[in-house]
């Protein structure tokens, strides 16, 4: 009896575990992947994820090369997608193609870089402990229109006292 209940707990503590969120992102989804054989008769799904208004600008600001660093490009890669690792590592769906292409657009990247530069381990990129990504709104050009403006305003306050 006590072996039995020994071996349900054993097989329902891997059973949850099953189940538990990835904290890590896969080497496969950051591989290139072209249409080949089979995989141009598999449709994906789209992507609910909205890489359109994303703010790539943690990734373009900082992986510049032509010397791309893993310090460079993968920490802040990593900002990026950590916080939507789920639904990045679901190769059902086309998300990330999807984000590699605004990645590619934005950043003028080399095909495959991220794959060669970014390998933590076997089970992918470590997600623990990094932190959020700036929001959506606040790109650089956002940024840099606060900055005049507020500029703006400090030399007329000061012109209007002297």
């Amino acid at each position: 009896m006590g072996s039995s209940r020994s071996l349900l707990c054993f097989f329902l503590f891997f059973l949850a575990l099953r189940f538990t969120s990835a904290s890590y992102i896969s080497n496969e989804v950051l591989e290139p992947h072209g249409l080949v054989g089979r995989a141009l008769l598999q449709q994906k799904s789209t992507c609910t994820v909205d890489f359109e208004n994303m703010n790539y600008t943690v990734v373009t600001s900082q992986c510049k090369g032509p010397n791309y660093t893993p310090e460079r490009c993968c920490e802040p890669l990593k900002q990026l997608v950590c916080p939507i690792k789920d639904e990045f590592n679901d190769l059902k769906t086309n998300c990330a193609d999807t984000f590699f292409s605004y990645l590619n657009l934005y950043g003028k990247y080399p095909p495959g870089l991220f794959a060669a530069l970014c390998k933590e381990g076997e089970q992918g990129l470590d997600c623990q402990g990094v932190p959020d990504p700036p929001p959506p709104n606040q790109s650089g050009a956002h940024l840099l229109a606060e900055s005049y403006s507020s500029t703006l305003l400090i030399m007329l306050l000061v012109l209007f006292f002297v």
